[in-house]
């Protein structure tokens, strides 16, 4: 009896913490003293089948070798230690036998069942499940735990909540793997319910701001109305904070910068209604009052004063201070001001000095530092495109002053260049006060410059195919080196485009560019040579038929660019000589009268342009605007002959005509990624002498998409949406016009500005028409449209678009309106 007492005694003494020390049957037959030490003769660890025996007895603190007391603390706090793990459902700690004063110890396991599949149930999307699986991150092989499945329930309905759905509720299930040992499986179970909506927000403690001026600073936050229809009402927790943040800051605005939220409380209404009560402290209403500067040697207070915009007795706004002091984007504030002048060093503290009663003293204490010159400009990122590619945009040179509007002018031209990512373009000046100077560093990251245009369209009522290529930053100089060819040449700025065009037998169109844009290497000054080729055939009759219809234009233009540095910098001026023959073979062409010929055409042509856009795909600000003399000798001037009495063949054999021709687009940000555009073209054809009169070439075709799928007759297309292609020319014939107006007003919104693809919507208003002389122009008569269009960018095929247009106007020749109209927009335009 007093054997079996002791080792009864024993093992409910270590049975703390859900463990025990026990043996098998044959060890209640061992005698055990109480307190009494033994020795560990060995361990062995059962039950545990993916950690290493050592590191368990590490954990534990018991060796073999040790002397502790059975029944003792050592064996409790073993216990202890494997149960901070969180890695076991059981533990327990067994004496397998006793020689003498040496003990065996089992310490026996159960581990904890570990993941091998989770499913998640309920009405949810496939991206919204795959949404929540990113915020649980569980994985495979996790161990399972009681906190594991409690803290995936919390984060699971948190993920809800955050989204509106305040009532969700999720319930997490576990059942066993039967095709794994100790693994289980956890379904989640989510009820999101319906979102919540806001039905109202209450003020409480505002007087001078009244509820509507505090409930419009909540830009996301917003209560249920009928006419509330471009923001939701759901409740989303990030955006409230964030909109408490916001009427903080309103109030701060409006001169009361010790405004606070005292507090606020959400409640239901209804199942799917919620009520949230704000109140406010407002405080006191604050002025400026006296503004002093101090430290300043190179600005006198004047005009330091005139530049900060803020006057005594003005209301106290803290933010509207930062503005002028630092962040204008348009670079009209305090700082800029020195920056501008390589006052890198300058530094600017605006001191409360004194608050008395509703007025505040602000002291402007300022450290000029000394003027910082450029040391050395340095590119990396780019990996194609050649360095001094780069250095030749840049408006920072080294020894030269810093100029924080030079920096903001690099970073604009190298958007130009369209060779890098515009929002991996990064800058870091890193000034060295010791010597006054400054490294500029630029970092690209080169973005993919060349494009392929494959295209299948339907012109002439016949299947056109299209194939086109554009090598932009093309090298030309590494063309005959072989390791160049990766898979082109690159790296020098040079564009090479190459486009067919055709149908078969009745349309083929051949054409080649080549563009330097620095030619000789030290100047902005851009060559280009182009040559085109294209072939009208009307009946599709083989070359050699004697019936064949056929109209051939062969063309060569050589032009050279400039950028002015007058009236800016912006400017550019551009000149080239384009030589053309027409090529008529029983070719039928409406407004002469000869159908066999060659009509040969020599022209000038001169723009002036400006474009101030800050970005080429989705310009945000600036302007474009282009303004084009086209003309050709005044040949009958020439010489005494009686235009009024020779054939049509005779009259152009020589074209002579001058063409004038306006565009201008303006971009504004009105709100972020937001952008109004508001564009004007006009154009007018001329002619020298009335007895030769206009050209049948050179004409106006207003009306579609714009697209030139067809180079005829060198008609020049005008897109207006809403209306089919080449639609409206005067008097409803095939002549085309001589002068012509549009206007159009677009709202763009800015979808994603993924480089891979950036996309953007946008709606239009769009308005003008076309006139066969200036005596018959009418610049109210217009033919009026409105829609709406989706843009994309892929760096590979350009930009790619589609328009809806309805026309409210008829096409020259029906009496009803034009109607939907659908247009592929593909290329380039502002």
């Amino acid at each position: 009896m007093r054997i079996l007492f002791f080792s009864l005694a024993a093992l409910l003494y270590v049975s703390f913490a859900q463990a025990q020390i026990s043996s098998s049957k044959s060890l209640q037959e061992l005698a055990l003293e109480p307190s009494r030490q033994y020795e560990i003769g060995g361990i062995i660890v059962t039950g545990s089948a993916n950690l290493d025996r050592q590191v368990i007895q590490l954990i534990a603190g018991i060796n073999v070798g040790d002397k502790i007391y059975l029944p003792g603390d050592e064996t409790s706090k073993a216990i202890k230690n494997l149960w901070k793990q969180k890695l076991f459902d059981d533990i327990g700690i067994y004496v397998t036998e006793i020689k003498g004063n040496i003990a065996f110890l089992e310490i026996r396991l159960k581990e904890l069942p570990k993941l091998s599949f989770y499913g998640i149930r309920g009405d949810l999307s496939k991206s919204k499940k795959n949404d929540l699986r990113e915020e649980l991150n569980l994985s495979r092989g996790v161990i399972v735990t009681e906190n594991l499945i409690i803290n995936t329930e919390n984060i699971a309905r948190q993920f809800f909540v955050d989204k509106g759905y305040l009532n969700a509720e999720v319930e997490v299930g576990k059942r066993p793997d039967t095709t794994e040992s100790n693994a289980v499986i956890l379904e989640i179970n989510v009820d999101r319910g319906e979102k919540v909506k806001i039905r109202d927000i209450n003020f409480y403690g505002n007087t001078d701001l009244g509820d509507k001026k505090l409930r419009k600073s909540m830009k996301e936050t917003k209560r249920k109305r009928i006419w509330n229809i471009f923001k939701s009402s759901k409740f989303i927790r990030e955006e409230y904070e964030e909109d408490k943040r916001k009427i903080i800051e309103e109030y701060n605005k409006n001169g009361y910068r010790d405004a606070r939220i005292v507090s606020d409380s959400i409640y239901k209404v209804e199942d799917d209604r919620i009520a949230v009560d704000i109140t406010v402290e407002e405080g006191r209403k604050y002025y400026f009052r006296n503004i002093t500067w101090l430290g300043n040697t190179k600005y006198s207070n004047e005009i330091l004063q005139k530049i900060l915009k803020i006057n005594k007795g003005d209301v106290y706004d803290a933010s509207y201070l930062q503005e002028r002091l630092f962040l204008d984007p348009q670079g009209g504030d305090v700082s800029s001001l020195y920056l501008d002048n390589g006052y890198l060093f300058f530094d600017i503290n605006p001191v409360e000095v004194l608050v008395e009663n509703d007025s505040i003293d602000i002291e402007m204490r300022i450290r000029e530092g000394r003027q910082a010159t450029i040391n050395k400009v340095t590119v990396v990122g780019n990996d194609r495109t050649n360095d001094h590619v780069i250095i030749r945009e840049l408006r920072t040179k080294p020894g030269e002053l810093f100029r924080r509007s030079d920096i903001q002018r690099s970073l604009r031209e190298l958007q130009q260049l369209g060779f890098f990512e515009p929002a991996e373009l990064n800058v870091s000046p890193k000034p060295n006060a010791e010597t006054g100077t400054v490294d500029i560093e630029y970092s690209v990251v080169e973005r993919s410059t060349s494009q392929l245009e494959l295209q299948g369209g339907w012109g002439a009522g016949r299947l056109v195919g299209t194939l086109g290529l554009n090598f932009n930053n093309f090298s030309a100089r590494n063309i005959f080196k072989k390791r160049s060819w990766q898979p082109l040449p690159s790296g020098d700025g040079q564009t090479i485009n190459l486009r067919a065009q055709s149908n078969g037998l009745f349309f083929q169109s051949y054409s080649i560019s080549f563009t330097e844009p620095w030619l000789g290497g030290k100047k902005p000054n851009s060559l280009t040579v182009s040559l085109y080729h294209n072939i009208q055939n009307i009946n599709g009759l083989p070359r050699d038929d004697p019936g064949r219809q056929s109209l051939s234009i062969t063309g060569v233009t050589v032009g050279f660019g400039q950028r002015l540095k007058w009236p800016d910098d912006y400017f550019t001026l551009y000149q080239a000589v384009d030589f053309q023959l027409f090529d008529l073979r029983n070719y039928p062409l409406a407004g002469i009268t000869f159908e066999d010929g060659q009509v040969n055409n020599v022209a000038y042509k001169i723009t002036l342009g400006r474009n101030s856009v800050d970005y080429p795909i989705y310009p945000r600000k600036g302007s474009l605007f282009n303004l084009t003399l086209e003309a050709t000798p005044p040949y009958s001037l020439f010489n005494n002959r009686d235009f009024n009495q020779l054939e049509d063949f005779e009259k152009f054999q020589w074209l002579e005509y001058y063409k004038w021709k306006f565009n201008g687009s303006w971009f504004t940000e009105i709100l972020p990624k937001a952008v109004i555009k508001s564009a004007v073209e006009f154009g007018f054809l001329g002619d020298y002498n009335n007895d030769v009169g206009l050209p049948p070439f050179e004409r106006f075709f207003l009306g579609g998409d714009g697209l030139q799928n067809f180079v005829l007759d060198g008609r020049e297309i005008i897109g207006l949406r809403g209306y089919p292609n080449n639609s409206l020319t005067p008097g409803g014939d095939n002549i085309g016009g001589a002068l012509y107006n549009k206007f159009t007003l677009e709202l763009r919104y800015l979808i994603t500005e993924n480089p891979s693809a950036q996309i953007f919507a946008l709606s239009f208003l769009e308005a003008g028409n076309n006139y066969d002389t200036f005596e018959n122009y009418q610049p109210f008569s217009l033919k009026r449209s409105a829609g709406m269009g989706v843009r994309i960018f892929m760096p590979m095929f350009g930009l790619l678009g589609i328009d809806f247009g309805y026309g409210f106007d008829n096409i020259p020749g029906l009496e009803i309106p034009s109607g939907w109209n659908t247009h592929f927009i593909i290329g380039q335009q502002f």
